[in-house]
Order: C-alpha cells, then structure tokens, then sequence
C-alpha cells in the first residue's frame, strides 16, 4: 500500500484500493460512509444492490454482495470465495451493513456458520427474464427477436451493457424519451402526450405547478390514471428514461428488471 493509500485510509477512512459498484457508482476508491449510503438507498428503494471488492483476497473472499430480498426489508448477502458463491439470506439492512463494513475497514468475513453455499447457476434466469423484458416492451416480436439475436444477454455479467442498449432500442421506437432532470413543463407535457398516443389519459397541464418537477407532475398524472402508469427506466443517470405502461405491464416489467438486478419504476420514485 502506497504512504498516500494509508493516509486515506487511516485518517479519512477512504479506501482507495478497494472497488465499490452500484447502479451510480463503479469505480476505485470510497469513503466507508459509502456502504451506509447504499444500503440505505436499497432499503428506500433506489438501488438493487451495492457491491466491494478488495483489491487482493480476503481469506479467500474476492466479492461481497448485497441484493434486495424478496421483502423489501431484507437483504440478501453474496460472498465470492475461492471461485464459490456463497449467501447469507434475509437479514437487516444495519447487519449488512456491519458485516461490509468489517470486511473492509477489518478484513474479516461472517463467521462460515452464517452462509451457505450456492449451487447451480442463475445465467439461464438471468437471460430468460432480459428476454421477456425485452419482448413485452418492445411489444413486437420480430423487432424484439432482433433485438436479442444482436445484443449478448447470455449472464448478469452482460447485463449493464444489454439494458443500456435496450434503452436505446426503446428510445428509437418511441417507446421512451429521456428528458434531464431540469425539464421544465413544457417539456414534460409533450413528451408525455408522445408515450400515450391513442391511450385517451388525461394530461391536463394546468393541474400541474410550474415550480415543480418531473417526479411531482408524474406523481398528479399517477393519481388520475386508472389503468396506465407514467413510469421510467433507471439508466443510472439524473435524466428521466420515461415510459407509459399498462398497470399489468409495468408490474410485470419491474419485477422481471428486478431479477437481473435493474429498475424499472413509477416516476414518482426516480
């Protein structure tokens, strides 16, 4: 470790040789606030995982995971180990975050009791769920058949990379547009007007104050619709990739997104 590392991490707890990823952040370098940051993101619903790797093993351990877990409240931890998968299941978000950050500012790992080994392989999940995402919103066989036969979605490994490309297919289409986060109202209400063509939805702009922004004007829109939600793809930006979406379509496509550990939600939680 360099005089310069060691100074970090001694004195302002920044730990620049380890790695930490998650939907807005993937590079070297971090405070160790920064796993209370993400966790905390994951448990109000921004973020689907958080991820820190060392940058040589840890008795073994290359990777620690956390995911969502099938309760909201929970967490999911995977440990990578000598090239096993391992996972410790459901628990508190405030333990997840101790057992991260005693890998990190420790070097320690869980006690083996606590986690189990996970057998088999999740790709053929992974990419059968990318690919029911991918046909339902499309909503065009022989563009979504096309779509798939060009863009690797083989493993979780691919999928930054295939759901990016999936925006970008979508914004073609006109099945999304992206407007930055400081889109004022006349922005919005054309955009939104263009995604629900021929839906017959109530868009009226005098219900919705100037001042405000795209999240409480979608949230008005929200209110008033019955059977269609303004929602939006999480492109890991401050912009809005926003999408409308029957109610039975957009419960589908989050909890498909949600499977290879993307986001899809109503704008009102972007």
């Amino acid at each position: 470790m360099s005089i310069y590392n060691w100074i970090q991490k001694v004195f302002f707890e920044i730990y620049e040789e380890w790695h930490m990823k998650d939907p807005a952040y993937d590079r070297n370098g971090f405070h160790i606030s920064g796993i209370d940051n993400a966790l905390k993101a994951m448990h109000d619903g921004y973020y689907t995982y958080a991820e820190i790797s060392p940058s040589h093993a840890v008795k073994g351990c290359t990777l620690m995971k956390a995911v969502v877990g099938k309760s909201k409240e929970l967490v999911n931890l995977y440990l990578k180990i000598e090239d096993k998968k391992y996972l410790i299941s459901d628990l508190s978000y405030s333990d997840a975050v101790k057992i991260m950050r005693a890998f990190v500012k420790k070097e320690v790992l869980p006690d083996e009791k606590t986690y189990t080994e996970v057998i088999g392989n999740d790709d053929a999940i992974v990419k059968s769920a990318f690919e029911e995402l991918t046909k339902l919103l499309l909503a065009d066989p022989k563009t979504a058949q096309r779509f798939l036969k060009k863009h690797k979605h083989e493993s979780m490994e691919d999928m930054d990379h295939a759901w990016e490309e999936l925006f970008f297919a979508l914004e073609r289409k006109g099945k999304v547009i992206e407007l930055d986060w400081k889109a004022r109202k006349d922005s919005f209400i054309p955009a939104v007007r263009k995604l629900s063509a021929g839906l017959n939805l109530e868009t009226d702009e005098k219900i919705l104050n100037d001042e405000e922004d795209i999240p409480r004007w979608g949230k008005i829109l929200n209110a008033g619709w019955t059977e269609y939600v303004l929602s939006a793809m999480d492109i890991g930006s401050d912009s809005y990739a926003m999408m409308v979406l029957s109610k039975e379509d957009f419960e589908k496509a989050r909890e498909l997104a949600k499977v290879f550990l993307h986001r899809i939600a109503v704008i009102e939680e972007m």
